[in-house]
């Protein structure tokens, strides 16, 4: 078992994704392309899911939490970023149905699609590919 190295640039990688993800409404409404949807909805479905992957990432950057290959702890912390990412696109997959009906427009729906599959994507290749046993360090 190998100890999580300091070039394993793949927690950064989800981070930014994160970050994206975080940053996507405020965004879009800067560009103008806001969707007609309260700004509680977007904190829940983009900010908290966003921000629950960060502190992940800075957990599994940091060496005394970022945990071996393997280990339990570290497959939990990926774990959550990958049900973040599902969360944001899941929350977002009904936009995409809505733009092709003509009840959103496509600027606003494709900004916000943005988010959730990259995020998912980035945390279910850490996860499938963290390799070593699985232990239950704690």
């Amino acid at each position: 078992m190998k100890p999580a190295s300091s070039g394993d640039r793949r927690p950064v990688l989800l981070a930014a994704l994160a970050a994206w993800a975080v940053a996507v409404p405020w965004l879009a409404r800067a560009v103008g392309l806001p969707l007609d949807v309260a700004t509680r909805l977007e904190v829940v479905d983009h900010v908290v899911p966003g921000l629950l992957v960060l502190v992940c990432c800075g957990l599994l950057l940091h060496p005394r939490t970022g945990g071996s290959s393997g280990s339990l702890p570290r497959l939990a912390m990926i774990g959550i970023g990958v049900l973040a990412g599902l969360w944001i696109t899941a929350t977002h997959a009904p936009l995409l149905p809505e733009a092709i009906d003509g009840a959103s427009p496509w600027g606003p729906a494709l900004i916000h699609l943005s988010a959730g599959p990259p995020v998912t994507v980035a945390a279910l290749w850490m996860l499938l590919t963290d390799s070593g046993p699985l232990t239950p360090s704690l």
